[in-house]
């Protein structure tokens, strides 16, 4: 009786695992792929069906246009985006919103190896992070693929270009590009709109009122010595970056 109770369970496991085989695959084929039919820079692709791609979590140095030079970085990243993805079938995974203001589609983009592309661009230092809530999925394994870049000295986190700076540099040099810069926030200011985190007397960090509840209580950061990551804009007299998500302040510890 024993032998044959075995044998009934091992037919029963072997069509079960038959069933979640077929399951899967038909999961797998049903799931579109498209081709990728140009590589615009590091961060964007244009498919076969015409559509145009940025990649959600990640923004990659600028390359040149209207007789501007390419950003440190920005060829290396565009060359390697190449190798992976032209004339290669992708799948995309979009998130809260499908499209940004420019009109392209927003997504995760993986290979149908399983690749996910993004996260590999950070994970070679090709690529910064760039979370814009509400499209936080997979935000902590980008996160995380950063810190592991970084660590390691990969990429960008190895060139001069994008080394460390006073948050004085901004002003001295009129900064406009994305940089890392290091501050303590002296005063919060809040309006209607948002919160003004006071850097020095003409450099303050912008959080918007949308934006603030990624931050939690910002008077913890009143005093606080920190890295602050984004793009530098002049307002009138002063100077702000505009922080969308927490992961673009990295707080000293001290």
């Amino acid at each position: 009786m024993r032998i044959d109770c075995r044998k009934s369970d091992l037919k029963r496991l072997t069509w079960l695992c038959l069933l979640l085989v077929s399951l899967h695959i038909s999961s797998v084929s049903a799931r579109e792929s498209y081709l990728v039919e140009r590589v615009i820079d590091g961060d964007t692709i244009v498919l076969s069906n015409k559509q145009t791609v940025r990649l959600l979590g990640i923004n990659t140095p600028e390359i040149a246009y209207r007789g501007k030079t390419s950003d440190a970085g920005a060829l290396a990243a565009k060359e390697y985006f190449k190798k992976m993805l032209l004339k290669r079938r992708v799948h995309l995974e979009h998130d809260s919103e499908r499209h940004d203001r420019y009109g392209r589609t927003l997504a995760q983009v993986f290979l149908v190896s399983g690749e996910h592309v993004n996260l590999t661009m950070l994970q070679r230092g090709l690529a910064t992070l760039s979370l814009h809530p509400p499209n936080l999925k997979y935000s902590q394994r980008l996160i995380q693929a950063q810190q592991q870049a970084e660590k390691q000295g990969l990429g960008i986190w190895g060139m001069n270009a994008y080394a460390v700076q006073p948050i004085s540099a901004i002003v001295d040099k009129t900064l406009k590009k994305w940089g890392r810069f290091t501050a303590t926030v002296s005063d919060v200011v809040r309006t209607k709109k948002g919160a003004k985190l006071w850097l020095s007397d003409k450099t303050y960090i912008w959080i918007s009122a949308k934006h603030q509840r990624y931050f939690g209580d910002l008077v913890d950061y009143l005093g606080r010595r920190m890295e602050i990551r984004g793009w530098p804009r002049k307002w009138g007299k002063s100077w702000s970056i505009r922080a969308i998500h927490p992961s673009q302040i990295i707080l000293t510890p001290g």
